[in-house]
């Protein structure tokens, strides 16, 4: 396709959560790709084990499915097992504001041809825990060292952050700066896309992939049994087998590492029974 049109594809898929996160990205992708000639496709999967964290095994199967790079958030460690399996991963990066003591990547590099792109994942500070280093400071010291690295003015970066007021200031920072700024973390798909100065494209949030009636994929059922009791109760995911898919699609200048679009897609459909 990049050969064919000069423009670079890309989807980014909001946060996937549980087994139907998975299986509908695995289901949905095909025609995805063939419907939008995607070149490569991104996710973050920092709820893809069980609505909680990540672990090599949901990890190789969304690669499996098709998936060239994962972010994380701030679930990162929900399941234990991730921290002696990331290192085994480059195509997951943890967010580059961590502690240089988190094992795994602190970015994903995609290199195919003379086409080279950085995949990064920040972690906002507002209303969010672990509290994490600066991650406007951070960006703004490595952002040059990688694009330097790699040779590239082709960077995605997934802001994953609660406050809409942060994700949109990061957008402010970045732009011109980088491809695109995306938000995640809140689950909710925002209507606001647009290409900040001169080629961003910016999303307050991409969504979530996984159960639809739930609350921001868990059980519905448990959370308003939280909010009314004030007690604490597990929350396990929503089996309720209505699943969506939330994603972005950009369409990216490889040599100038300019979003020249983005649109944003919602798919629901009984696909996780």
């Amino acid at each position: 396709m990049y050969g064919m049109t000069n423009r670079i594809k890309i989807i980014f898929i909001g946060d996937v959560v549980g087994r139907s996160g998975r299986h509908i990205v695995k289901e949905k992708l095909p025609e995805l790709k063939q419907r939008y000639g995607l070149d490569f496709v991104f996710c973050n999967a920092e709820n893809s084990a069980g609505g909680i964290g990540i672990t090599a095994i949901t990890a190789k199967e969304l690669l499996e499915s098709g998936v060239d790079g994962i972010t994380l958030g701030n679930h990162i460690w929900g399941q234990r097992i991730w921290l002696q399996q990331a290192r085994q991963f480059k195509q997951v990066c943890k967010p580059l504001n961590a502690p240089a003591a988190w094992p795994g990547y602190d970015h994903v590099h995609i290199q195919q041809n003379d086409f080279s792109l950085v995949l990064i994942s920040l972690m906002g500070q507002a209303f969010i825990q672990p509290a994490l280093a600066n991650p406007f400071r951070t960006i703004r010291e490595q952002l040059p060292l990688l694009k330097d690295k790699y040779q590239t003015d082709n960077v995605i970066v997934d802001f994953h952050a609660e406050s809409t007021a942060e994700k949109i200031t990061m957008g402010y920072l970045l732009e011109d700066k980088v491809s695109a700024v995306l938000g995640t973390h809140t689950h909710v798909q925002t209507a606001d896309e647009k290409i900040l100065g001169n080629g961003t494209a910016f999303i307050c949030d991409v969504g979530m992939t996984g159960p639809m009636n739930g609350v921001l994929g868990m059980s519905r059922d448990t959370a308003v049994e939280r909010a009314l009791n004030l007690m604490p109760a597990s929350y396990r995911l929503e089996k309720d087998s209505l699943t969506g898919l939330n994603a972005v699609v950009l369409s990216l200048d490889p040599q100038t590492g300019k979003t020249i679009n983005i649109e944003r897609i919602q798919i629901v459909d009984n696909v996780f029974k």
